[in-house]
């Protein structure tokens, strides 16, 4: 499709996103979050955990800095405008949509006004959106550089800030280990430019009383907006140092890995980018859900379960969009649609045995014991990852789409 047609398509949801907000994280974990008491008060003893876990978020959005939590797969984004910028994307070959998310930010941070307000739940502005699309498929600095070049506190910079707070406080994971530990030399800038405007005069320290510091770069109209930008980057710079201490325990603990965690969310990208349905999401967070550290060796066979229906419909979805491409047919089947996406130079031999003995590996785990070791859900889960992404961003690079 003609590229200014999926630009203006892009402004008009942005500009819906601006007037009715869709960003939303839900709490997806079947147990009960752990500072449930307070909703368990409230609600006479009714143990929800979904209602449980949104009545938490409620109340974690009251705080600076924001609790950060420490399993990032219990919460699932979601958003209707971001799924439709998404299929956007995937009409777009890399170049074009790296310029268009750049046109899509600039013209982001010049629609939007100093002095209107950001809220702390992450709405108010279209460039929440822009945030989440950016941070959670690779144009880190391309939201972040515009950012720093402004002379002035904007509310799409305040918006960009406060969305951050949310994904570090719910999906610390989205940011690799180096996003987190340079944050706060990615974010010096905007900062020092939102705090200038915070005040007029001030007493100078160590000077008489009667002595005040005129501040000459002060504006009228954007001191409400700088102080509300100052305060989001120092609670996320603290949000960044527990989420970074997170990491190293998952390592020590050998319970989180954060390549894989990473590797995940790339999973999940190219599956919205590439048009797949929002089951095979559903199916790969349910399979998070079943890992989770507590889990019990049924759950952990679950987990198996849901990781096998993941890779069969990964090759079978695939495989019908390339039969029907080519107007050719193939049976809906694993064996069968494994055979096909060979033969159509989707992947080598080699890689076909391999995906055969993985789908054969996980079949047995799943199907036979009565419950799964924790080592072997481990290392299936990390494998079927990985795959994932080497499979996905395969079809990527040859411009294969899902319909």
């Amino acid at each position: 499709m003609d590229f200014d047609v999926l630009m203006k398509q892009a402004l008009l949801i942005l500009d819906q996103e601006r007037t009715t907000p869709t960003l939303g994280y839900t709490y997806i974990a079947k147990t009960m979050p752990a500072n449930a008491h307070f909703y368990l008060a409230q609600q006479g003893g009714d143990s929800n955990p979904l209602l449980a876990g949104m009545y938490a978020l409620t109340n974690m959005r009251k705080q600076r800095p924001r609790e950060v939590w420490e399993k990032p797969a219990e919460w699932q984004f979601a958003s209707r405008n971001y799924d439709l910028l998404m299929l956007i994307l995937q009409q777009l070959d890399p170049p074009q949509k790296t310029e268009l998310m750049l046109k899509l930010v600039t013209t982001g941070l010049d629609a939007e006004f100093a002095g209107a307000t950001a809220s702390r739940s992450g709405h108010g502005s279209c460039f929440c959106l822009l945030a989440e699309v950016c941070f959670r498929n690779g144009y880190f600095d391309l939201v972040i550089g515009p950012a720093s070049t402004l002379d002035y506190p904007t509310v799409s910079v305040a918006a960009m800030v406060a969305q951050m707070e949310e994904i570090v406080a719910l999906n610390f994971d989205v940011f690799s280990k180096s996003e987190l530990e340079k944050m706060p030399s990615t974010l010096s800038r905007i900062r020092d430019v939102a705090e200038v405007q915070t005040w007029q005069s001030r007493h100078d320290r160590g000077k008489p009383a009667s002595t005040k510091e005129v501040n000459s770069s002060y504006k009228p109209g954007y001191s409400e907006i700088g102080r509300q930008i100052v305060a989001s980057i120092d609670g996320l710079l603290v949000e960044c140092k527990r989420a970074l201490y997170l990491n190293v325990e998952g390592i020590l603990r050998q319970s989180r890995n954060p390549g894989i965690e990473s590797d995940k969310v790339k999973v999940e990208s190219y599956l919205q980018s590439l048009g797949f349905g929002s089951d095979m999401i559903g199916v790969l967070n349910a399979a998070e859900s079943d890992y989770r550290s507590t889990a019990t060796q049924f759950e952990l066979k679950n987990c198996l379960s849901h990781l096998r229906s993941f890779l069969e419909h990964l090759h079978r979805e695939s495989a019908k969009a390339i039969a029907d491409t080519a107007g050719e047919t193939v049976t809906d089947r694993w064996g069968d649609a494994t055979l096909y996406l060979r033969q159509k130079n989707i992947f080598t031999k080699q890689h076909e045995a391999f995906s055969a003995s993985l789908y054969t590996l996980i079949s047995d785990e799943s199907v036979h014991p009565l419950g799964a070791d924790r080592e072997y859900a481990r290392l299936l889960r990390n494998v079927v990852i990985e795959y994932g992404v080497m499979f996905l961003s395969t079809l990527d690079s040859m411009g294969i789409r899902i319909r």
